[in-house]
């Protein structure tokens, strides 16, 4: 598990802090603006890295590595994310972190 720990540790961050349970889902979008607008640049690449990293796990439907990684980022978050929903919640983090920031 400390592999999953260190390889996914910038994911942790984001989820504990910006789509924990007390995030409702039509607040998430503008929560990954937070995180974007907010975080030094070096951050937020770390995330787009390891969203990178966990699309790679399911595109080689590695499930098992999958949740390793759904546990341990429900440590603290108690927010699950699941292999059927990895796909679509990859696609709007990346979506919004990759839209030029509102000036």
């Amino acid at each position: 598990m400390a592999e999953i720990e260190e390889r996914f540790k910038t994911l942790r961050y984001f989820v504990d802090g910006y789509y924990n349970q007390s995030i409702d889902d039509d607040e998430f979008d503008d929560r990954i603006r937070d995180f974007r607008d907010r975080e030094p640049e070096s951050l937020v690449n770390a995330l787009r890295r390891e969203l990178a990293d966990l699309q790679t796990v399911i595109d080689q439907g590695d499930r098992d590595t999958f949740r390793k990684v759904e546990v341990f980022l429900h440590h603290n978050s108690l927010r699950y994310i699941e292999f059927d929903d990895g796909q679509a919640f990859i696609e709007r983090v990346l979506r919004i972190l990759d839209h030029e920031p509102s000036s």
